[in-house]
């Protein structure tokens, strides 16, 4: 009966919502002029050769296209709030117009415009012709109801042309040589379907094939030209005459295959004498404080030369031979684009520099011939600052504790001893508090604390490798040597007190611009237990799985890690991560007590995690997933993972319908830990975790400086023991309770982009899949149209800094 009366109040509560909103877009036309129409919506509806694979990328394209675009809708496209708060204050909007233009908070009613349908039906028609599609047929519908008008534009792209083959035609027989050896690379393969943008990327590959071989001056603008052959012209004789168009589309239609064309690619240059001369490098200057033009011919600066390359500066701001390693140019070799790029993104990567430039002149020095010339290259920098304070703070609520709060601050010195070193000390601290209405009389006095934290971090981070790795790897795979060290507190009142002393040496490199690898030969971590509670000791002698975790520890150990990620290469369009992980503690210390050496406790284990993430951009909204899991496995004379090397889900950036640390292992539960003064963390050796989140715009404030942007997210996951045990019954993985074990969560949030700098996070979620769902029914799922006193208590508030993932 509950249920049922809870299920009938939430229906009628949607329904109240859906009265408002249609009376909200009904007022949205209030003040339109007589005989206009509000543009509510445009439509395209797209039919493609079922070959194409990018349908929907083309249909994005397609809708980037249409001149002129709706008002800003939410609620699933029923309430223009812009146009709303527009009318709202429409009388001062009259008096003065301008302040809607200030205000990006507000719109003005977008008004259809036959002439801007016109305009988005080219626009398309020449985009597809672009596309290869040759003969599109596109037609637009304007539906009016009311004073509202909805435009759908029908398209029907056809088949595309298909590159049949290319053809060289250079007036330079050195170049065109040179150009064939290339044409196994060529983006215009056989068989591919045609686009405009494949011949825009093919001109930029031969354009950087030549200038990698040394052609300086060969550019893509005036030299390389393409010409297109179609065996059947008719095919594109007229593509905005709708008549040709249908005859075009049938014929096509009727061969079942898609048409072929040749492609001549042209290249020619009216200068010959500087476009096909290959130059070389003759001379290298570098300005690392570089203050203006007057420098070039200072006789005051300090000069110094070191392996042919010559370096003025007014103060010595980074040392000679750290600028050198990160310069590819050579003196004598012929130029390359490579180089010349290399060494803009490697000094740039150093951190030291504000502005890089590289100005390379001719060399009237050196002689010059037909073939050959020469390239003085002068590199121009300016200092940037030398140190930098960040500072963060973060803030949650949780179903165990009312309130939450961490302040960070960190430091940063970017050239430290003059080597481009950077140098970063941080600083945290953090408390949870509780609220009892019952206890103290002033509203301060009602709040007791639960937990505090303490931490201190420092690390340098060499920008080359130390020790014997040092000479095996090349400046381009952007070597870096980083040493660590720090500590940590954790004090849980009227439990105990944690500290974990922290100390690593790591190699971090690039493989490639997606690929890079971190690998720490060793690290270590020196866990103590300095305080324990009465009751907490009590607590520990009855539960052999925790007084193993918490147990005070040695660790010593390594790991390597592996990162892909394609998003500087993909430009913003969407993109992949992944990231591979594999550690390994107490060999070392294993082999060393096999002699009797050692007389403490160390851990021993394997672990292994991997965190794989995809971000699917659109216009003016991403969805994002992520999928994590990890297991570590305790072997030798570690019944368990050490605390601090163990899982945990539920936070701001986990499950964020549970507070951090109090979901699982498995299907476990205690009534018992549900009261806000137990606080005993919940911690396993599996984990696994799915999450996906719908981020959209919202709006913008204080005329773009705050953008405001919207989320609709789930989470998914639980972690589990490796062995079953006594103190959680319920808690070990097993397949067969895959299914009821995982915990499910959704709510929606807000991120407020404070002008790039940094983002404010605000998430609100509440569990729909209970894993203990011994005491609940309807096998675990809960909510408000299932759980009879549903209510904002069931709902998490977060607070933090960046996204979750």
């Amino acid at each position: 009966m509950s249920f049922s009366k809870n299920t009938n109040s939430s229906i009628g509560f949607l329904l109240l919502l859906l009265s408002v909103l249609s009376f909200v877009a009904c007022n949205s036309t209030k003040h339109l002029p007589l005989n206009t129409y509000l543009l509510k919506k445009n439509e395209v509806k797209l039919t493609t050769d079922k070959g194409i694979t990018h349908r929907g990328e083309l249909r994005d394209n397609i809708n980037r296209l249409v001149a002129q675009k709706p008002n800003t809708y939410l609620i699933l496209g029923s309430f223009p709030y812009k146009v709303w708060l527009y009318n709202l204050r429409y009388q001062k909007h009259v008096r003065d117009s301008l302040n809607v233009q200030k205000n990006k908070m507000l719109e003005r009613p977008v008004i259809y415009d036959s002439a801007m349908v016109i305009r988005s039906t080219n626009n398309i028609r020449s985009y597809l012709f672009n596309q290869g599609y040759f003969y599109p047929q596109v037609e637009d519908t304007t539906i009016f109801s009311g004073q509202k008008a909805t435009v759908v534009y029908r398209i029907k792209t056809g088949i595309n042309f298909q590159i049949r083959k290319t053809i060289l035609n250079v007036d330079d027989s050195t170049i065109r040589s040179l150009v064939k050896s290339s044409m196994n690379e060529t983006i215009l393969k056989e068989g591919l379907p045609f686009s405009m943008n494949l011949l825009e990327q093919e001109r930029s590959r031969i354009t950087n094939f030549l200038r990698e071989q040394g052609y300086y001056k060969f550019t893509q603008e005036n030299v390389v030209d393409f010409q297109l052959d179609t065996f059947n012209k008719d095919l594109v004789r007229d593509v905005y005459n709708p008549f040709e168009v249908a005859i075009n589309f049938i014929t096509a239609q009727k061969t079942h295959r898609n048409p072929t064309l040749d492609i001549r690619i042209t290249i020619r240059a009216e200068n010959h004498s500087d476009v096909y001369r290959r130059y070389a490098i003759s001379d290298i200057t570098v300005f690392p404080d570089f203050t203006g033009r007057e420098d070039v011919n200072n006789s005051t600066m300090i000069v110094r030369n070191l392996n042919g390359v010559s370096f003025r500066y007014h103060k010595r701001y980074v040392k000679e031979r750290v600028i050198l390693k990160h310069i590819f140019l050579e003196e004598g070799k012929f130029y390359s684009q490579t180089d010349y790029d290399a060494t803009i993104n490697k000094l740039n990567q150093l951190g030291v520099f504000q502005t890089i430039r590289i100005f390379l002149l001719n060399d009237s020095t050196k002689e010059q011939t037909d073939n050959t010339g020469w390239l003085k290259a002068y590199i121009v920098m300016t200092p940037s600052k030398r140190y930098d304070i960040t500072t963060s703070f973060d803030v949650s609520t949780g179903t165990t504790y009312v309130l939450g709060a961490m302040p960070a601050i960190s430091l940063r010195n970017f050239n430290l001893g003059k080597g481009a070193n950077l140098l970063t000390t941080s600083v945290s601290g953090g408390v949870e508090s509780n609220y009892n209405n019952e206890v103290g009389n002033g509203f301060f006095q009602h709040f007791s604390l639960l937990t505090k934290t303490f931490s201190a971090n420092a690390n340098v981070s060499l920008p080359k490798f130390l020790g014997p790795f040092g000479n095996r790897f090349t400046k381009g795979n952007t070597p870096r040597t980083i040493i660590g060290i720090g500590t940590s507190l954790l004090d849980r009142l009227n439990y105990f007190t944690l500290t974990n002393t922290t100390a690593n040496f790591t190699y971090n490199w690039r493989e490639t611009d997606k690929k890079t690898w971190e690998f720490s030969p060793s690290f270590i971590n020196i866990v103590r237990l300095p305080k324990t509670s009465d009751s907490f000791q009590t607590l520990l002698d009855s539960n052999s799985y925790l007084k193993n975790s918490y147990r005070p520890t040695f660790i010593e150990g390594e790991n390597v890690a592996f990162t892909f990620s394609n998003q500087i290469a993909n430009k913003g369009r969407s993109y992949s991560y992944v990231r591979l992980a594999l550690e390994e503690a107490g060999g070392l210390m294993g082999a060393v007590s096999n002699f009797g050496i050692s007389n403490f406790n160390f851990s021993q284990y394997f672990r292994f995690d991997f965190d794989t993430r995809r971000y699917i951009n659109r216009r003016r909204s991403q969805l994002a997933f992520r999928f994590y899991g990890g297991i570590g496995i305790p072997y030798g004379n570690s019944p368990t993972l050490p605390y601090i090397k163990q899982y945990f889900v539920g936070g701001g950036y986990s499950i964020r319908g549970w507070r951090i640390r109090t979901l699982g292992p498995g299907s476990y539960y205690n009534p018992n830990d549900q009261n806000s003064n137990q606080i005993i963390d919940r911690t396993g050796d599996i984990k696994l975790e799915a999450n996906g989140e719908y981020r959209f715009d919202m709006l913008q404030l204080f005329s773009g400086g705050i953008k405001v942007r919207g989320a609709l997210f789930a989470d998914a996951g639980n972690i589990w023991l490796t062995q079953p045990s006594a103190s959680y019954p319920g808690g070990d993985f097993n397949f067969s309770q895959l299914g009821n074990d995982i915990a499910i969560s959704a709510g929606a949030g807000a991120r407020f982009d404070l002008a790039g700098f940094f983002i404010i996070r605000l998430d609100a979620a509440f569990p729909m899949k209970i894993p203990y769902n011994s005491i609940y029914n309807y096998g675990g799922w809960t909510g408000p149209f299932i759980k009879h006193n549903w209510g904002m208590s069931d709902i998490l508030l977060n607070i933090a800094l960046g996204y979750p993932f």
